[in-house]
């Protein structure tokens, strides 16, 4: 008899078991209907508002949860004990994702995008076979003014200590030189987190100085 309880048991947790999975399918497809520019959005059950965040030194905005903090100098150098610090570090307690910018020293100009996008994908594929790369593709946008330009995009998986990271980076020529930009989540969470980091990529907008008259 008891060898049949436990049987019962393992049964119903089973069944608990899958009920869970389905309801979590079905919760983060509903989830990825959703858009940054909706009033509401739920990032794996968290209820999340955006906002355009200005970020004047960089002369760019972007869209980032509300909630979305810089992170201090200590704490970047602690995330980045091995140099190669991000300028910006945007995130928050319980969202599963963060946001990094950067301005770097490489001339490239607008028209080298693409090449710049091939570059980086060979350098970062030769770190070694902790690093998958997923995807490469350039955005054409207009600035303020009508003005053209193009966002690289690149996504690649790297293995951390403790999990497998999904990172899409992103590239803007800004006068001249190269502004990075990067969105790194628990690449568990991609299917819901994809589409949202594409969002916040494409809502990226140069800031355009006024001409004096």
């Amino acid at each position: 008899m008891k060898y049949m309880d436990e049987e019962l048991l393992k049964a119903k947790k089973a069944i608990t078991e899958e009920e869970k999975r389905r309801e979590s399918k079905k919760n983060l497809e509903k989830e990825a209907e959703e858009s940054i520019y909706d009033e509401v959005v739920h990032i794996i059950g968290e209820e999340v508002h955006f906002e355009r965040r200005i970020i004047p030194e960089l002369k760019v905005s972007i869209y980032m949860p509300e909630c979305f903090f810089r992170f201090s100098d200590d704490v970047a150098k602690l995330l980045y004990p091995m140099g190669n610090t991000p300028s910006h570090i945007f995130g928050a307690q319980d969202i599963n994702f963060q946001m990094l910018l950067s301005q770097l020293t490489h001339q490239v100009p607008d028209a080298g995008i693409k090449s710049f996008v091939e570059m980086a994908a060979k350098l970062i594929d030769v770190m070694g076979p902790k690093v998958t790369i997923v995807e490469k593709r350039v955005e054409e946008k207009q600035n303020a003014n009508g003005e053209i330009f193009h966002i690289g995009v690149l996504s690649f998986v790297s293995r951390a200590v403790d999990m497998t990271v999904y990172n899409v980076q992103y590239y803007i020529s800004m006068d001249g030189k190269i502004l990075m930009g990067s969105i790194t989540f628990p690449s568990k969470y991609k299917k819901r987190l994809i589409p949202l980091a594409n969002e916040v990529i494409s809502s990226i907008e140069l800031l355009v100085e006024e001409s004096e008259e």
